[in-house]
């Protein structure tokens, strides 16, 4: 019959009494001397603590939280620090304002906090106040001492009990935002990439980066930037230590897995000081190694895998090319100097991809509204001319007639403050201005209308402007229509000398062909004829640019197909600086295979890349007379 309990774990009396009975120290049912009884205690101490480097206790492992402060760079971990690291927290919002040193603040929810807790409240000024909760009284927390400063309503309130022990290492870290939960995963740093910052205390938005340094009794945890505010804080994945063992009813700080291999490494740990037979002692050495080898293979979690790869920052993939160029090991992390170089590298391989025109992601739709008259618009960042990205265009009428700087439409839905915004007058012409507020059904204009706009004119809003397009492969004239479905009518495309050609560049008209012009910095798009009236767009397709890696936590601007062409074109990239560069041994035979690998990735990337080509018949002729 089954007892129906699996929860056996011996007190320490009977790990040492195992042990003793093992080495001949003692027979079955005697007890050993008090002073006997410590040694072993003590030995059992030691070999637990020496297990602690093994690094394979799973069980051992945790999570803490490190609360962050504007500025400051490094925290110690461990009892006695005045930095706050927590096991386990809670969060909340402050539920009302409270002004400078009131000694409470009532909370959305009081689950969790306790008297004798520890409190952090986000000061408006930036930053959390640390204070202890003297009592919990309905919603309402009393405090030990007063506010540093005022407390908006919806401010972050954390509490949490004892602080976190310091860890032996730290696995991995991500910051958390207190608000809203959102984890990001920061790279680690070596000491010396660490050492080598300049800056580590100036404020520079949220921590990118981190650097654990283990000393003893408290340890060091360094993050990079120093964060801007106090809302951030760094989870951390470490290795605990394993806890002391004292009273002879006192469990080890190991599951039941490992009581047997514990036994047997303290009957070793203790055979030398009884005169063990070398026979013996070496059958015990070999028995404890196996229950060692065993539990330390089952005491193993799987590696982490991502159906997405993308999600994680770019720096694995960094990672991973100087692996493959020979720039590190195979198990080596990267130096901060390498993965500076690196970055630099694939920032400018990914611009040069642009040049291939075959990125079917990095095509957008887009519209230019067209003004009477006018021929040539600016498309790019800083551009007075109205383009947006289609999907983001939202289009409404004026509910009634416009005039100053307040106007009611028919639906602001999705519209906010900073958007640009066009309303059609009765004079003809579009004028374009920026949203200030969104009341009800209200905008507030960051300028009053110029003349009369009547009801029902078409109104239309974008949030943030057109970057400056790489090609526009082709372009359709959206004639509006009242009440009914905008009309498309393709236009045809002019080479640069079509449209030098053309005599008269403002004459007006319906609008028929164009021709865009990648200038640096922003693109111009030329329309001919000039438009007569407001009452079209050229709706366009635009290869826009791939953007930049900003930083080392950046995602990239593919998708998940291109992630091993990446990788292995950046090696070859790398492969001159570091192993073609005359300071070490050249390998050709190594680039050779990863040159063909790299090539072989990018053309399977490509052929997947593309779109079928439209067959279109019928030949167009430009304005000049040349075929189009």
């Amino acid at each position: 019959m089954m007892t129906g309990s699996a929860g056996w774990n011996p007190g320490t009396s009977d790990i040492i009494n195992g042990a003793l009975r093992l080495i001949g120290a003692m027979a079955s049912g005697e007890v050993p001397p008090a002073n006997e009884y410590q040694d072993a205690l003590s030995a059992l101490n030691g070999l637990i603590k020496a297990w602690q480097v093994s690094g394979v206790h799973v069980w051992a492992q945790g999570e803490g939280t490190v609360f962050l402060q504007p500025g400051q760079a490094r925290y110690g971990i461990g009892v006695g620090s005045a930095d706050h690291v927590a096991q386990g927290y809670v969060a909340t919002v402050a539920g009302a304002p409270v002004v400078a040193g009131a000694a409470q603040v009532t909370v959305a929810s009081v689950a969790g906090i306790a008297a004798g807790c520890r409190i952090g409240i986000v000061l408006d000024g930036g930053g959390l106040f640390w204070n202890s909760v003297l009592s919990v009284v309905g919603g309402t927390v009393y405090l030990a001492s007063g506010l540093g400063g005022p407390v908006s309503a919806g401010a972050v309130v954390v509490a949490y009990g004892a602080p976190f022990v310091r860890p032996l290492t730290v696995i991995g870290a991500r910051t958390v935002d207190l608000a809203t939960g959102v984890e990001t995963p920061l790279i680690p740093m070596s000491r010396l990439d660490y050492a080598n910052l300049s800056g580590k205390g100036t404020p520079g938005g949220s921590p990118v980066q981190y650097f654990y340094d283990p000393q003893v009794g408290t340890g060091l945890f360094s993050v990079y930037p120093a964060p801007a505010g106090g809302q951030v804080a760094v989870t951390l994945t470490c290795q605990l230590p394993l806890q002391d063992v004292g009273g002879a009813a006192d469990s080890a700080d190991v599951p039941q897995e490992w009581i047997s291999a514990l036994r047997f490494a303290l009957a070793v740990e203790l055979a030398p000081e009884y005169d063990c037979p070398a026979q013996r002692f070496e059958m015990l050495k070999a028995m404890a190694a196996e229950k060692f080898a065993v539990v330390a293979q089952w005491d193993r979690e799987p590696a982490g895998t991502t159906t997405c790869p993308f999600s994680q920052p770019v720096y694995q993939m960094i990672a991973g090319a100087l692996r493959l160029c020979g720039a590190v090991g195979p198990q080596e992390v990267p130096r901060l100097g390498l993965v500076e170089n690196a970055f630099a590298s694939l920032n400018a391989m990914v611009q040069a991809w642009q040049a291939s025109g075959i990125h079917v992601w990095a095509e957008e739709d887009c519209t230019l509204f067209l003004q009477p008259g006018q021929v040539r618009y600016l498309i790019g960042a800083g551009s007075a001319d109205a383009v947006a990205v289609s999907s983001q265009c939202i289009e409404t009428v004026l509910a009634a007639a416009g005039a100053g700087a307040q106007v009611t439409v028919g639906a602001v839905a999705g519209i906010a403050a900073g958007w640009r915004v066009g309303l059609w007058l009765d004079g003809g012409g579009v004028f374009w201005t920026g949203v200030v507020a969104v009341s009800g059904g209200g905008l507030t204009l960051a300028a009053p209308l110029p003349s009369a706009a009547s009801e029902g004119a078409r109104v239309v809003a974008y949030p943030c402007p057109m970057v400056r397009p790489l090609r526009v492969p082709a372009a359709r004239r959206r004639q509006f229509a009242g009440g009914g479905q905008a009309v498309e009518v393709p236009l045809v495309p002019m080479s640069r000398l079509d449209y030098a050609n053309v005599p008269n560049k403002s004459v007006p008209g319906v609008v028929t062909q164009f021709f865009y012009d990648p200038q640096l910095g922003v693109g111009v798009l030329h329309v001919w004829p000039a438009p007569s009236d407001s009452g079209s767009a050229v709706a366009f397709t635009a290869q826009r640019p791939l953007m930049p890696f900003a930083d080392l936590g950046s995602v990239p601007d593919f998708p998940d197909e291109w992630l091993a062409a990446m990788r292995w074109n950046l090696a070859v990239e790398l492969w001159p600086e570091y192993n073609g560069s005359g300071k070490g041994p050249v390998n050709p035979a190594q680039y050779a295979i990863l040159k063909q690998e790299a090539v072989s990735k990018l053309m399977v990337a490509q052929a997947w890349d593309r779109e079928p080509q439209s067959v279109l018949f019928g030949a167009g002729a430009g304005p000049a007379g040349r075929a189009g």
